[in-house]
């Protein structure tokens, strides 16, 4: 086979299929881009942002005590409470470790709090309604990731009850 061949082969045969291929692949492509930017769920997110600021309301959960589970409590504080009645399921976040919480394991709390700190991020939560249980490193770590975030009102459990401390404000530097 000579050169001549083998160019006459890919300029009649294989161009026309690789364009072809490009753009029927061109396709899923704008249409993914058009969903993405322009899509009715996206639209109806901005238009719920712009036209109701601060009903964007989340909860998380950031239960980090072994042996004991805080959800279902949360949950029957929620049922009685007015503002934390309306939030959907989808926009409450759950963060569980089961065990005793060990130096070893902070690096993986750090990935798991910065990951669900995204998804809340992501959701276009202007309001957090945080509910902790664990030791006060870990509370440290949460506030870190949530000052510069969203408003963020902080929940101590008392006597069956929880109490609403207020926002978690930065630091102001002397």
């Amino acid at each position: 086979m000579s050169w001549q061949s083998i160019n006459h082969f890919i300029m009649t045969w294989l161009d026309p299929i690789g364009v072809v291929t490009g753009l029927l692949m061109l396709i899923p492509v704008v249409w993914g881009w058009w969903a993405v930017t322009f899509g009715r769920r996206r639209i109806a997110w901005h238009r719920e942002i712009r036209n109701q600021p601060g009903n964007r309301a989340a909860i998380l959960i950031i239960d980090l005590l072994p042996g004991k589970e805080i959800r279902q409590q949360v949950e029957r504080f929620r049922q009685g409470e007015n503002d934390l009645k309306g939030i959907s399921e989808d926009r409450i976040f759950h963060l569980c470790r089961a065990r005793q919480l060990t130096p070893d394991d902070m690096p993986g709390l750090q990935e798991s709090l910065q990951e669900t700190a995204a998804e809340i991020h992501a959701a276009g939560i202007d309001t957090l309604h945080c509910f902790f249980a664990g030791p006060a490193i870990a509370a440290a770590l949460i506030g870190r990731e949530f000052a510069n975030a969203c408003r963020v009102l902080l929940y101590q459990h008392d006597h069956g009850t929880y109490l609403n401390y207020g926002p978690l404000h930065m630091a102001e530097n002397p």
